[in-house]
């Protein structure tokens, strides 16, 4: 028995020393480092808007088409100077046999401006102006602002040569209202006209995800400095209020002596509904690790209150900026990107 237990130990420690020990680690690849330059030519942006601006030619209207002309300048400046917005504008009035007075048969649109060229935004301005004081005030005594917007859209749709489509797809559309008469559609072509449905009829005419927006520079009796007499009829409760704040867009006055400043926060709401610039990256990024910077200087993330200039977006995988104001020239300047690829890797700091 003695001699089996030392033959059973002698082949244990024979089989232990055979044995062979084993240790587990990971081979994982060097970080890699992300460098890229990112011409401004790749932004993405949701940056075309097609603008109808409908003016009132009847014969009360000299002093606010005036007003229109004077303050062109400072209206356009709001969005039609934006290197990343691609507008678009048409002029029509409200007399229901007018054909368009501007940017219909040709196109007035954002490719008139050259950043290299600082005339090319004075002739636009002049081009509008000019098609503006075109108007008169011989047109109809009955104002037509619904059907006239609808006309026009429909009369100019691409299905014939001559009248191009003035609808561009994937574009928002921003309808500016000029007048100082009642909307006055639905009495003379019936319930279709009604603005909670007219203003259903022209969501149909873009995208789903498209904004479909109404604003006013009325004279109406209600509003200030406005003094019509003879006109009983206020803004308030009105089809261009029920429009307006359906598509949820705002009215200004037309009567006041600040005309133009007020004309600048319509465009400057245009110009609010564009998509922010955004690049997409060519991997995907460890987020804390990305750096941004144009003709050498670091350009500050986080929120636009705080200061930044710009924040990364995970789920998009992009880099989306708030303005691009600084920007000197966007057809050919860069933005250098910097970052440490996400690859899956948990690695451990020291």
């Amino acid at each position: 028995m003695k001699s089996l237990l030392i033959i059973i130990l002698v082949l244990t420690t024979l089989s232990c020393s055979k044995s062979t020990s084993y240790s587990y680690y990971q081979n994982i690849q060097a970080l890699e480092v992300d460098k890229n330059l990112y011409p401004l030519s790749l932004l993405e942006s949701d940056k075309n808007i097609d603008v109808i601006l409908l003016i009132d030619n009847s014969g009360s209207m000299n002093s606010i088409q005036q007003n229109v002309i004077r303050n062109s300048r400072i209206f356009l400046e709001q969005f039609a100077k934006q290197p990343f917005i691609n507008w678009k504008i048409g002029l029509i009035s409200t007399d229901k046999a007018d054909a368009p007075y501007l940017g219909f048969d040709t196109s007035f649109d954002w490719t008139l401006i050259d950043s290299r060229d600082p005339s090319s935004f004075d002739r636009t301005v002049a081009q509008f102006q000019d098609a503006v004081s075109k108007f008169g005030t011989s047109g109809d005594s009955t104002e037509y602002v619904f059907y006239n917007v609808k006309r026009a859209l429909d009369n100019y749709d691409g299905h014939t040569p001559s009248k191009p489509a003035f609808l561009r797809p994937n574009s928002h559309l921003v309808v500016i209202m000029i007048t100082d008469e009642t909307e006055q559609s639905e009495q003379g072509f019936g319930p279709a006209y009604n603005a909670p449905v007219f203003a259903k009829t022209m969501s149909q005419y873009i995208a789903g995800n498209k904004i479909l927006r109404f604003y006013g520079a009325l004279n109406r009796v209600d509003l200030q400095g406005c003094n019509m007499p003879g006109d009983s009829i206020p803004y308030a409760g009105s089809q261009f209020e029920t429009i307006i704040n359906l598509t949820k867009g705002f009215n200004i006055s037309a009567c006041i002596d600040d005309f133009g400043s007020e004309l600048a926060k319509i465009g400057k709401d245009i110009a609010s509904l564009v998509g922010l610039p955004s690049l997409l990256l060519k991997q995907r990024p460890m987020a804390d690790t990305i750096k941004v910077s144009y003709k050498g200087k670091s350009l500050p993330s986080g929120r636009k209150e705080d200061g930044g200039i710009w924040f990364y977006e995970e789920s998009t995988n992009t880099i989306n900026f708030y303005s691009m104001d600084f920007v000197e020239d966007p057809m050919k300047d860069a933005f250098k990107i910097e970052f440490d690829v996400d690859d899956g890797n948990t690695r451990s700091k020291l």
